[in-house]
């Protein structure tokens, strides 16, 4: 029994009411989320009233663990993010599904939630497509199919209108068209903010024209390329027919198209994502894997679309670089050819020339763009990253390319000079995309986690002797996993990555992915052949005026002494900028008593 002071219980009331942001309703959510785990993670009824949260565990064991003050225990870090992996089996497990949701549940301190208490900042899930649910689209002999997970309005009118978009856009890019199917969802559970803009959720599902060997890695490769770019058609063909709508029922998103994975996420939280989608609760849906993530909203507003995993990553933080880095993806992509024929997305060979060696950013006519500041970080990171994984980049790769680690002078890469090489190649290729950033990634071949060189967000990971591959923000997310059957665990590191093979099912550390990667082609030998290092350049020594004309020059320019003393001598004594403290509290220049330089007028 617990037992609290009448003043200690006040000063918890106090504190939970001063909670500047809504976050989850024990008493809304208690029974919601027993009704699916079976009371893992559930509420006692009548303990919430002191700001204590008594919860009972796999084995119905109440604990009596005091929390803390609501104000403090309901403080959100980051996202929570992590997935689980078993490619033992060839078609997956229900298992690998399930603990996949319960860890999600179990990340719910690291969301948000909206002001009605239910309505989450986003929760979803990415997995194998599971066919068992649909094996009537499977055919013997016969490659898988695509399956697209679209968001549609709930207006039958309009969705009856972009319905026939996608199918129009299929078909003339040459595909066989599969039909459709209405996901199944209970919109019974959804608070009334996720309830009011809640889009109608469908699959369609669409065959290569000609008959392909769906063993052969290179076919299906050329497959996920035709899909990727019959996708980024179709938002372009539906605003050339004026099915835009600028509403709450006006946001159409696909939210995976592939023949390998699919998504599945809401404006929810997250033990109510497989309440809504019931597919998820269905033991024919199996998967060798199953990336989960919890969204806590910052820098934009929650919306369906924004709700994660996107279609390859699940992120956990922000990119801090992202104006640069749209800016150098915008470029990069101006620079390769804007006169390429996109009129045939099913050959393999021109679908690969087409994205390796063409501009896929200022196509307004045939594709949507890639990387718009309209999207959140996390959207425009993982179109570029989808972008290299369908280019020929194993996704480990395209990864170490776009979030690389510290490299310069790392101890714990000097046996390696291999991976040295490839940051060194490709950092003349791409600019870094910076956090904090946790990734999780998967291409339908492998599922990994990478986090980014400022080491910022937390990572942990588990091996069990089955095979089962667990990797998350924190430990304790798996509710009854016995810590007698794990043979290895470990975290992530600042620029360290880890990766599982979905084929094979090896596991792969941080070194070991990234020397296979590196060595994959001779990076060290390209750069001596290719790489001009310039080193320091002689200055002249003779001055260039004497003194009165360039006190006159400084004068006329309005430098002042402390310009000169403080940038000017430092660029010329130390050949460095200056470095200041953060804050800068000098008048601005346009109301200032003293004369200024023209660019300060324009700080």
């Amino acid at each position: 029994m617990i037992v609290i002071l009448p003043a200690a219980a006040a000063a918890v009331t106090a504190l939970s009411m001063g909670s500047a942001y809504a976050f989850t309703s024990p008493s809304s959510l208690g029974n919601r989320r027993a009704s699916f785990f079976g009371g893992v993670g559930s509420r006692i009824p009548g303990r919430e009233r002191v700001g204590l949260s008594v919860f009972t565990d796999t084995n119905q064991e109440e604990s009596n663990m005091f929390e803390g003050p609501m104000a403090l225990y309901k403080e959100r870090d980051a996202c929570g993010v992590g997935f689980v992996a078993n490619a033992n089996e060839e078609f997956g497990t229900h298992k690998v599904v399930r603990e996949a949701l319960v860890a999600l549940d179990c990340m719910e301190h690291r969301g948000g939630c909206g002001g009605d208490g239910v309505s989450g900042d986003g929760a979803g899930i990415m997995t194998d497509i599971p066919w068992g649910l649909f094996p009537e689209q499977l055919t013997e002999g016969k490659p898988r199919p695509g399956v697209g997970q679209v968001f549609l309005p709930r207006d039958p009118e309009r969705r009856a209108g972009v319905k026939q978009v996608i199918e129009d856009v299929c078909k003339q890019s040459d595909l066989d068209w599969g039909g459709w199917r209405e996901v199944p969802t209970d919109p019974s559970v959804l608070g009334p903010l996720a309830l009011a803009v809640m889009p109608s959720v469908w699959q369609f599902f669409v065959r290569p024209p000609s008959d392909q060997d769906e063993k052969d890695d290179d076919v299906r490769d050329g497959w996920q390329r035709t899909l990727y770019l019959v996708r980024r058609r179709i938002d372009v063909e539906r605003a050339n027919r004026g099915l835009v709508w600028d509403d709450d029922d006006g946001e159409i998103y696909v939210a995976s198209m592939s023949s390998r994975t699919i998504v599945y996420k809401g404006m929810v939280q997250g033990c109510i994502l497989p309440q809504f989608f019931k597919d998820l609760q269905n033991p024919l849906y199996t998967s060798k894997f199953a990336i989960y993530h919890r969204r806590f909203s910052t820098n934009t507003s929650p919306r369906w679309p924004l709700a994660q995993p996107m279609r390859v990553l699940a992120h956990n933080g922000e990119i801090n670089t992202l104006i640069g880095n749209l800016g150098w993806i915008k470029a990069r992509e101006a620079s390769k050819s804007s006169l390429c024929s996109i009129d045939d997305l099913v050959d393999p060979a021109t679908t690969d020339d087409f994205l390796q060696l063409c501009n896929t950013q200022d196509r307004p006519d045939a594709l949507d763009k890639l990387v718009d500041e309209a999207r959140s970080d996390s959207a425009n990171l993982d179109g570029v990253f989808e972008l290299m994984c369908n280019s020929r980049h194993r996704a480990a790769c395209a990864l170490m390319a776009l979030v690389p680690t510290a490299y310069e002078n790392e101890p714990g890469l000097k046996n390696n000079p291999e991976i040295t090489d490839f940051y060194k190649f490709h950092g003349g290729l791409l600019e870094a995309w910076d956090g904090p950033a946790l990734l999780m990634f998967c291409d339908g071949k492998s599922v990994g986690a990478s986090l980014d060189r400022n080491g910022l967000r937390p990572a942990r990971y588990s091996i069990t002797d089955d095979g089962t591959v667990y990797v998350m923000s924190e430990t304790g997310v798996i509710p009854g996993l016995d810590e007698s059957t794990i043979i290895e665990k470990g975290r992530l590191g600042p620029g360290q990555m880890l990766n599982v093979d979905l084929v094979t099912g090896e596991f792969k550390g941080n070194i070991a992915v990234k020397s296979e990667i590196a060595k994959r082609n001779p990076y060290g030998e390209w750069l001596a052949a290719q790489r001009k290092d310039i080193g320091s350049l002689a200055f002249a020594e003779d001055r260039l005026y004497d003194d009165v004309t360039a006190t006159a020059a400084q004068c006329s320019f309005g430098w002042g002494l402390e310009d000169i003393g403080m940038q000017i001598a430092d660029m010329a004594g130390a050949a460095k900028e200056t470095t200041f403290s953060m804050g800068d509290d000098a008048p601005v220049a346009v109301i200032s008593e003293k004369p200024h330089t023209t660019y300060n007028y324009f700080k």
